[in-house]
């Protein structure tokens, strides 16, 4: 919708969220420094949040008039300092505010209104005579308060491009609290002291957020409001000031549900304490890794981080994010040797600052040997969702739900990599042995929360045998395939007539089932899981695909009775993976609601699915092909 004073903007991004979106109004029309690029940079700011619904007035003597307009926003953005509003706006503004409409100040508009005491009180610190600055120029951000919601998981703002205000006159003795501070250098001009950068307070029943960074003069440089960490700052303080909090996930994290726990799943970190991690030398970690507001921190200098713990096959999850600059990483099946600690390492830093690296020592990488093939690079202040699979020789790398690296360790591709990384001189590097995680001391601020592992020492697995005599006791035939058992191998000949199955007399819920499959029919095929029978012949329910067509789509995921869950479009990895005139390994593992299947190593469908808790095995012989399909040492293990 355009209006002549009124733009309205909506944007979504991948981390949507159900609630309702925070309506916030900005402000402008007016300013000192550079308005008509600042207003739309700010409006981009909060749009860039599926958070945040903005609108945008040019004209608030006019706009402010319709109080009840004016009330159905949760939040104010002034980006204003220009000529009073006059009456009713100010009115309205004041009552608005004091009723609870939250208020973001940002840089100039606190030079606003020289005179309305109303309005000084609530901005509380402004620009009146003898306040000044030094040069532009970057600086830190030092985090006071953690305990507020704004700061409680943001780092410090590193090296921040901006002027930074000094000596702004509190006004009228209103209460405050300031929450972060920057020192102000003699040396670029400044007051040699430290200065407010966030003051948060309350004017009536109003929130209000004020911060004197966000330096754009007409014609100047705009790398204030450009760097990452302005724009998350602002994103978090209009949230608390229209909400009262910030969404930031840390009342989730560090929480197994009880599925979870079924599922095999640990935590490593538990939100309160180290417990379970030690330095190199198996002592108390150094001091300069923190718990704060459920979150592992490395504040400084501290020396790598273990857990006491050693992996092997595993799934790893954690979140993470960086500060401006910040570089870190997690390391795996960690070895000591004579040349340091050696490991695979999950890549993690801030892409946009280290730009200049090779690809491979980007955020998610295998570290110098494979590069992370995502989306968008990692940028400060912002967390991401990772996750790292090792089973075997097989090494997968996820960054917010986004394979990126998937990889054989013992291939010729990966060792070849090796050979041309710092890794060189390692021939068993990422192979699976057993080492601890190792998170990585290497400069800047880092954060960690949600770290969860499953191994395959977690889980309690009861085999249970499918065989039961010399035949097919234990398994129903359907349809007219013939069927037959060769010592540890069950095979189906299908002569063109129907479809058919071979399914077990009993049911599974939670368990991991492993064949080797040999097809000798250039058709389709399949293993079924957590299935039923729909009237007396009819079997549905998930399918393992087996198809050696030119298609190549096996080991995805159909659904028998309805269709495709998860095919294999645009992952050429899991297409290669099933070989033609060879034993293929398939592996389908079922853990609650989440389904992986995987075929000699190498995964080819990962998704959570609801439909079927739980059903019988079968062997699938597709209809309107003649052929063989031999299926050896079928197992099923049940995780208790």
């Amino acid at each position: 919708m355009r209006l002549p004073a009124l733009i309205c903007f909506f944007a979504l991004t991948a981390f949507s969220t159900a609630q309702e979106p925070i309506r916030v109004l900005i402000v402008s029309g007016a300013n000192n420094h550079d308005w008509e690029w600042t207003t739309p940079s700010l409006d981009r700011i909060l749009s860039a949040s599926s958070r945040f619904e903005v609108e945008v007035t040019f004209e608030p003597a006019k706009y402010l008039v319709d109080l009840d307009r004016l009330r159905g926003f949760d939040a104010i953005l002034l980006d204003y300092n220009g000529p009073r509003w006059g009456e009713p706006a100010e009115s309205n503004f004041l009552t608005a505010v004091r009723s609870g409409l939250g208020v973001s100040v940002v840089h100039a508009a606190n030079n606003a209104f020289p005179g309305w005491q109303a309005y000084e009180s609530m901005v509380c610190h402004c620009w009146r005579k003898g306040t000044g600055h030094g040069r532009f120029h970057p600086f830190d951000v030092r985090m006071e308060d953690r305990s507020h919601p704004i700061t409680r998981t943001l780092p410090d703002l590193v090296a921040h491009p901006d002027e930074l205000y000094h000596r702004l006159l509190h006004m009228h003795d209103c209460g405050f609290d300031q929450i972060a501070s920057a020192f102000s250098d003699p040396a670029t001009g400044g007051s040699n002291s430290y200065e407010p950068m966030i003051v948060v307070r309350m004017e009536g029943k109003g929130r209000i957020f004020h911060t004197p960074l966000g330096h754009v003069w007409k014609g100047g440089t705009h790398v204030a409001h450009e760097d990452l960490q302005f724009a998350e700052l602002i994103r978090r303080g209009t949230e608390w000031a229209a909400t009262g909090d910030v969404i930031d996930g840390t009342n989730d994290a560090n929480n197994l549900t009880s599925a979870q726990r079924k599922a095999g799943w640990l935590l490593l970190f538990d939100g309160k304490s180290l417990a379970g991690w030690e330095n190199d030398k198996g002592n108390a970690p150094g001091a300069g890794w923190q718990v704060v507001n459920g979150c592992l921190r490395r504040a400084n200098a501290a020396g790598n981080l273990f857990t006491k713990e050693k992996y092997t096959d595993f799934e790893l999850e954690f979140e993470f994010q960086v500060a401006a600059q910040a570089n870190s990483g997690l390391k795996y099946r960690v070895q000591h040797t004579t040349s340091g600690v050696i490991g695979p390492e999950f890549q993690v830093l801030d892409d946009t600052f280290h730009k200049n690296l090779p690809s491979k020592q980007l955020s998610a990488s295998l570290y110098d040997v494979i590069t992370a093939d995502k989306a968008t690079p990692i940028g400060p202040l912002r967390w991401h969702r990772a996750r790292v699979v090792a089973r075997g020789n097989h090494i997968e790398h996820w960054i917010d739900d986004q394979l990126v690296v998937s990889t054989d360790v013992s291939g010729d591709q990966f060792q070849e990599a090796r050979r041309n990384s710092k890794f060189k001189n390692h021939e068993d590097f990422a192979k699976a042995q057993a080492g601890p995680i190792m998170l990585q001391d290497h400069g800047g601020e880092v954060w960690y929360r949600s770290m969860r592992l499953r191994s395959s020492e977690s889980l309690t697995k009861k085999e249970v045998p499918l065989f039961r005599g010399d035949g097919l006791e234990g398994w129903t035939p359907t349809g007219d395939a013939a069927w037959k058992r060769n010592g540890d191998t069950i095979i189906g000949k299908v002569k063109g007539g129907g479809q058919s199955f071979l399914r077990t007399a009993d049911e599974y819920q939670d368990f991991l089932f492993e064949a080797d499959v040999w097809v000798e029919v250039k058709g389709n095929s399949g293993i079924q899981f957590r299935s039923y029978l729909e009237g007396s012949q009819r079997v549905c329910g998930y399918q393992a695909e087996i198809d050696p067509s030119d298609r190549s789509w096996s080991g995805g995921i159909f659904c028998e009775c309805d269709n495709w869950i998860q095919d294999l479009k645009g992952n050429p990895q899991a297409r290669a993976a099933f070989q033609l005139n060879s034993w293929n390994r398939y592996r389908i593992e079922c853990l609650g609601n989440h389904l992986r299947v995987s075929i000699n190593g190498i995964p080819t469908a990962d998704l959570h699915d609801d439909r079927f808790a739980s059903g019988f095995i079968a062997l699938q012989v597709h209809s309107g092909r003649k052929g063989t399909i031999h299926w050896r040492n079928p197992r099923l293990y049940e995780f208790k």
